[in-house]
């Protein structure tokens, strides 16, 4: 019994450990959002087709500020330590990483973000700005991740599981009267 316990405590050990080590190396790209913004939708459609060209250290969270008052007070708090102009508070998309942004959205938005987030991981100097507006302003504001955006499962998928669960009724319905006999 101790041989297992002890088996089981190193191999947690040796799955949570390198969690957390990879965990302080997270370079996270924030995207403040509206809801119906066409650009903002151009932005998380490009970059969710293009998942594999996101870094392995890069995290991309959104705030969508037009319907969500706590969000949108996170985004002018930090749209005012960014040295943006209080006529640039209503301007979305606005992507934050570290202390650096890019307002609006073209074909090179992304590159630009992940080129930010290479020299942060380069120079250690990444300060996660949005991160610590958020601890002072204690807001309670609300994010999401591109897995909790686009998180439906495919077509072909719905369709798979909806055969194999008919399958799997029509065999115990079948099991029943075969065995009524």
């Amino acid at each position: 019994m101790k041989k297992i316990l002890l088996l089981l405590l190193i191999t947690i050990s040796l799955v949570i450990l390198p969690l957390n080590a990879f965990a302080s190396d997270t370079i996270t790209v924030y995207l403040f959002r509206g809801e119906t913004c066409e650009h903002c939708h151009e932005a998380l459609e490009y970059i969710s087709e293009h998942r594999e060209e996101i870094p392995e250290n890069v995290e991309i969270v959104t705030y969508e500020v037009w319907e969500n008052t706590n969000n949108r007070t996170l985004h002018n708090e930090v749209a005012a330590k960014l040295g943006l102009d209080e006529d640039q508070y209503n301007t979305v998309p606005l992507f934050v990483v570290g202390d650096k942004h890019i307002l609006g959205y073209n074909s090179t938005t992304w590159d630009t973000l992940f080129e930010y987030a290479n020299e942060y991981t380069e120079n250690s100097d990444y300060e996660d700005i949005v991160s610590s507006t958020l601890e002072e302003i204690n807001v309670d504001a609300r994010a999401l991740t591109l897995d909790d955006l686009y998180s439906e499962p495919s077509m072909v998928a719905t369709i798979i599981v909806y055969c194999v669960f008919g399958a799997i009724v029509l065999g115990f319905i079948l099991m029943i009267v075969f065995t009524r006999k």
